[in-house]
């Protein structure tokens, strides 16, 4: 089991380096973008939809490794008034209710996905972009964030200082 959850911890670093990436892309091109309109007075057609494909490209992609490494918002205002067993059994809860709400959106993303591909449905916008390029990152995204979730879950039993909320939790 070990060896399955480091596999996708590392799946789920390669996909965040993957939207690390996509985000620096998406600096860069609104740059040029800016460039071309208000230097050169030439304003280009693709830079605002790309950037928004490649925004949830990057979100989507990143999202299982904040959930391995806890960053994901929670509200912990309840939890931090629970001692540290109940915090254990409410944050292992948590990733429950996280890795079935993201597997429920994959599997829905999927078949929306499909259905997409199946009738060639297109935006309707300046790049005519086959719609299952857009659902795509959500099939992904949300299943690598339910298989982390799910992870960091079970592997919390050979490891439970790694949920440990009152450990994490910053001074001010």
């Amino acid at each position: 089991m070990a060896k399955i959850i480091r596999a996708i911890d590392r799946l789920c670093v390669v996909a965040a380096g993957l939207a690390a990436v996509l985000f620096f892309v998406i600096g860069l091109i609104v740059t040029y973008e800016v460039v071309m309109r208000y230097v050169f007075l030439n304003p280009t057609r693709w830079v605002e939809e790309s950037a928004r494909v490649l925004q949830v490209y990057g979100v989507f992609l990143a999202c299982a490794w904040l959930v391995g490494r806890r960053e994901h918002i929670r509200i912990t205002v309840v939890s931090s008034l629970l001692g540290t067993g109940a915090q254990l059994w409410l944050a292992r809860l948590s990733l429950l209710v996280v890795a079935a709400v993201s597997g429920t959106g994959a599997w829905y993303s999927g078949a929306l996905m499909r259905f997409s591909i199946s009738i060639g449905q297109r935006t309707d916008s300046t790049l005519e972009l086959p719609m299952w390029l857009l659902q795509a990152p959500l099939v992904l995204g949300l299943m690598l964030a339910a298989l982390q979730a799910f992870a960091v879950m079970v592997d919390s039993f050979e490891h439970p200082e790694r949920l440990n909320d009152a450990a994490r939790a910053p001074d001010f």
